[in-house]
């Protein structure tokens, strides 16, 4: 609000920067104001400060085309970045956040103010997350921010997967698309890099008011240009070449052809995807998280029993994009084979599998899957067993949540008539699924 004069005010301000402070949106000797975007506020100012703060507001006040008007309309900026934008301007204080930071950013850099530029791009530098690093990323380059780009390259680097499943991928331009599938240490499998940038191709299209799904076939080559020549295909195997691009529109009917003859082993002449380029992604490292202290196992004079039309399941979230890779369950203590069909995100994997002692003394096998499959913050999926054999051990009083180095499991009750299964028993405290093994993207 702006203060309402009072006489003698100055002596009660002791320095200049207290007597600036408090001038700052006073309209008591005001002589210019702003308003932002479709917003009614007035903001109040004063030339002389804003001129002694910025060369462009001095040309505006001061220059040979000094604007007269008594209140100016600032329409590419909001209230809250242009509050403390003007308080800068008064205090060299402001309270900048992530949230604030890029709209203040803008608004240093149009009128000239490097040191308050620097300052937002601090605290970017300090909050930059996978889940916006793409929204910060195309800032950085927008106000050529050098430090903040490179620190967002960093992000995208060791942490691609998280990144490029972020819903801010799919709103980049085409320009950061271009620039990232020329970089060479992103640590993440080609399909899943081509996955995310098909999403972000039909999304550019749907900005482009493209809808009809041949149409959409069609422009998805347009809208990535060149930047298709940057997919490394040969880094796929030829099951996924087959089953996600071969049918896309993204590759013309000549170079899907040229692409499975160079999977058969031919030599094709002037393939443009001849070589492999990225290096592979690191070894996740795997962490198996434990339902149940080894104390809270079941005596197997009660065992756990199954059917061959039940099945045991439990719904679990994690508070940040992971890799799923697979299950220890239970078995008995005599060694015995336990058949099983477990399932999990529209991914399955049928086996026999012996029950042997993990270095707990827990009896019990590993079901894991073929490739772990991504799993994103907070996604909320169902783990599904469908165990034939024995009576095996089984888990009490298990843990509703687990934490191990910051990476947070919960697990709760599963809805099995929702997904048509006949329950075997298991619930968030109790019955099978002794570990989860997970890794960092």
């Amino acid at each position: 609000m702006a203060s309402k004069y009072h006489e003698d005010w100055q002596s009660s301000k002791k320095t200049i920067s207290e007597r600036n402070a408090y001038m700052f949106n006073n309209e008591l000797m005001s002589d210019v104001s702003f308003t932002c975007g479709e917003s009614s506020r007035i903001f109040h100012a004063h030339k002389y400060v804003l001129a002694t703060s910025s060369a462009v507001f001095f040309a505006m006040f001061y220059g040979d085309l000094a604007q007269r008007e008594s209140i100016i309309r600032i329409s590419d900026t909001d209230e809250k970045s242009f509050e403390e934008f003007l308080r800068f301007l008064y205090t060299d204080e402001c309270k900048i956040t992530a949230e604030n930071a890029i709209g203040v950013m803008y608004l240093a850099k149009k009128y000239l103010i490097p040191s308050l530029a620097e300052k937002c791009s601090e605290v970017l530098e300090e909050n930059v997350k996978p889940d916006d690093v793409f929204m910060m990323l195309e800032q950085a380059i927008k106000f050529d921010e050098k430090k903040l780009e490179e620190k967002c390259w960093d992000i995208v680097s060791t942490r691609t997967l998280e990144c490029i499943n972020s819903e801010a991928f799919c709103s980049i331009g085409s320009h950061v698309i271009s620039a990232l599938l020329k970089r060479k240490d992103l640590t993440v499998a080609e399909v899943e890099l081509f996955k995310a940038v098909l999403k972000w191709a039909d999304s550019e299209c749907g900005r482009q008011g493209i809808t009809d799904i041949e149409e959409n076939k069609t422009a998805r080559r347009r809208v990535l240009d060149d930047s298709v020549y940057d997919i490394y295909f040969l880094d796929m195997s030829l099951e996924e070449f087959t089953k996600y691009v071969s049918s896309t529109g993204i590759l013309t009917e000549a170079e899907v052809i040229s692409i499975f003859q160079k999977f058969g082993g031919l030599d094709v002449a002037d393939l443009k995807w001849n070589k492999l380029r990225r290096r592979p992604p690191p070894a996740p490292k795997l962490v198996g998280f434990n339902r149940f202290k080894v104390t809270n196992l079941s005596n197997m004079t009660i065992g756990w029993g199954y059917s061959n039309f039940c099945s045991d399941a439990i719904t679990l979230t994690v508070n940040k994009a992971v890799l799923f890779h697979g299950v220890r369950l239970f078995g008995d203590a005599s060694g015995t084979q336990y058949k099983v069909k477990f399932e999990v995100k529209n991914e399955n994997v049928t086996g026999t599998y012996t029950s042997e002692q993990d270095k707990d003394g827990v009896w019990g096998y590993d079901v894991m899957l073929p490739k772990p499959i991504s799993v994103k913050t907070n996604e909320e999926f169902t783990i599904v067993a469908t165990i034939q054999g024995p009576q095996s051990y089984y888990g009490q009083t298990g843990k509703s949540s687990m934490n191990v180095d910051g990476t947070v499991v919960t697990f709760q009750n599963t809805n099995y008539d929702a997904l048509g299964l006949l329950s075997n028993g298991t619930y968030s405290t109790k019955g099978q699924f002794h570990k989860i093994f997970l890794s960092n993207c």
